[in-house]
């Protein structure tokens, strides 16, 4: 019984992980989560090819820059996002109260800063395991992206996991999540009345250009409608050309038929008198 439960032990361990002994992709076993370089992203059971975790790897790197808004009135958000990605192919232990939630931004080996008063401290995350997507967050601002965005990003992607498609599903999951966090955090950006007043000027010299193409656009369907309407006189001429030329053609015809018969009956006039003469003659 006890080696049935030591072999029982050694399977769980082999193919689970703990928070406690999941390797962080900063620290000095970096090479570890499959990296090359240190990275915000962890893959130690070989659920991407090494290729695909280079691409995923940049596209991690690339979330903070692209989530930056350097008119906003926060700082922070000025910073931009910090996005951490945890596989594994079964969930890491302990598990969340919340199936659909990781401790991957709560644990005590966090990869970014414990400092609450630096920006780096603020962090999104996921861990994606066989069965799809579990989300976290630890971000001091007020708005955050709620459950519901989360649980549709992870159903959206649930063929592309279940069908093993790691790689299309976590570029997926990366390019919307970050896209969700430009349009959420975009209503904090603080315009400059200068560059409200370019705005302004922008949209007027769009609309002034708009309201100059419509017109153009009117004048040559007017242009266009009077070509046609002529073309169409013309072909009216040129039919009623067609059909006098017709009825002229018929007129001739006749003419030359009446001609003809006048021809013969003016021959056989002339050659009677002169069989009677002859006849008479003879006689």
């Amino acid at each position: 019984m006890l080696k049935y439960l030591i072999i029982l032990c050694l399977i769980i361990k082999t193919h689970s992980w703990t928070w406690n002994d999941y390797p962080p992709p900063r620290g000095p076993d970096y090479w570890r989560c499959g990296v090359t370089k240190p990275a915000w992203i962890c893959d130690p059971d070989g659920m991407l090819t090494d290729q695909q975790r280079e691409e995923i790897v940049e596209l991690v790197e690339d979330f903070k820059e692209k989530t930056k808004r350097p008119n906003s009135k926060f700082l922070c958000m000025r910073e931009g996002v910090r996005l951490v990605v945890a596989l594994a192919k079964f969930k890491i232990v302990p598990k969340s109260v919340d199936p659909q939630q990781t401790y991957l931004c709560r644990n005590d080996r966090r990869w970014t800063s414990t400092d609450p008063t630096k920006c780096d401290s603020d962090v999104v995350g996921f861990e994606l395991n066989k069965n799809g997507f579990k989300y976290c967050q630890r971000i001091r601002w007020l708005i955050n992206i709620n459950e519901k965005d989360y649980q549709k990003l992870g159903e959206a992607e649930k063929p592309l996991v279940d069908s093993e498609n790691y790689f299309d599903a976590l570029k997926n999951y990366i390019e919307k999540l970050r896209l969700l966090y430009i349009d959420r955090y975009s209503i904090f950006d603080n315009i400059k009345p200068s560059e409200s007043h370019h705005s302004s000027q922008d949209t007027n010299n769009t609309n002034k250009k708009t309201t100059e193409f419509s017109t153009a656009l009117e004048e040559n369907r007017i242009k266009l409608s009077q070509v046609q309407q002529s073309l169409d006189q013309q072909n009216k001429t040129l039919l009623g050309l067609q059909t006098d030329i017709e009825e002229n053609k018929i007129n001739l015809s006749e003419i030359r038929q009446l001609l003809l018969r006048s021809e013969i009956s003016a021959g056989k006039n002339v050659t009677t008198p002169l069989v009677t003469g002859t006849l008479f003659n003879n006689l």
